[in-house]
């Protein structure tokens, strides 16, 4: 059975104490493949919608017409341009009211991360989620250094990695942390949510047209211990503790400069 994973993204659009619901649920949209989030709401709820903070994460996974499907749900704070057409206000719940997974339709336009390229010079469609932790300890930033098997060999980024399929993306951070640096975390928070298209090629040399999907998280580590790393062949060929201050010097990726940013506002 081929395997497809998925993201779905929910707007969570509060105000004056009520949320709005379209069908009783959160409006929704599925992720297109080179989409953000934020692009994929506005989809929805019109140009003119804001989309803020990650709220939630959830998972679902189901058979369908000879497919194992694996979505994730991520809940985004909104704002909308007043009410729209087919929506309604209620109280806002103790959970978020959430399309059933069997709803979120597969769209014919997903299959084509599942076809071969149409010619030898033609990228494979790939879309992959991540999920990355951002974790200080005594002033230090946790950072894993990229190996020569990948793009920015020497490089410094965020612990964390790809979400297997049907893996819960909180589980798969608590994995990808400890197999790159050795460390136990316990996940503390939820960061943003971010996304990034672009044509290359992977360690492998294969030409893709590549959508990634970023999660990032806030954890902590349940004892802290010199990093090592587990994995050993893989990705990450180093892993150590970055003091704040000098973190921004050493060459850091995009994602990691994004996790710097949180430390620095959050710790």
């Amino acid at each position: 059975m081929s395997r497809l994973q998925r993201v779905a993204v929910h707007a969570a659009v509060v105000a004056d104490g009520s949320l709005l619901v379209r069908d009783g649920v959160l409006p929704w949209a599925l992720l297109a493949h080179g989409e953000t989030p934020a692009a994929a709401l506005q989809r929805v709820l019109g140009p003119g919608a804001r989309v803020g903070e990650l709220l939630a994460v959830v998972d679902g996974r189901r058979a369908h017409e000879g497919l194992d499907l694996h979505t994730v749900h991520l809940v985004l704070a909104a704002t909308a341009a007043g009410d729209l057409p087919g929506t309604r206000r209620v109280p806002v719940p103790t959970d978020w009211p959430l399309a059933a997974d069997a709803l979120v339709a597969l769209d014919p336009a997903e299959l084509v991360r599942l076809a071969p390229a149409a010619d030898a010079g033609a990228p494979v469609v790939r879309q992959r989620l991540a999920c990355y932790a951002v974790v200080v300890s005594g002033g230090s930033l946790l950072l894993t250094r990229l190996s020569a098997l990948t793009p920015s060999p020497g490089r410094w980024t965020l612990p964390g990695g790809g979400v297997d399929h049907g893996e819960h993306p909180l589980t798969a951070v608590v994995r990808e942390v400890h197999e790159e640096t050795g460390m136990d975390v316990t996940v503390t928070g939820l960061a943003e949510i971010g996304a990034e298209h672009f044509t290359g090629r992977s360690p492998r040399g294969v030409l893709e047209d590549f959508h990634a999907v970023r999660i990032l998280v806030t954890a902590e580590p349940v004892q802290v211990r010199e990093p090592e790393v587990l994995d050993v062949g893989g990705s990450t060929d180093l892993a150590r503790w970055v003091p704040l201050a000098e973190a921004d010097g050493i060459g850091l990726v995009g994602v990691a400069q994004r996790g710097l940013n949180i430390a620095l506002s959050s710790f």
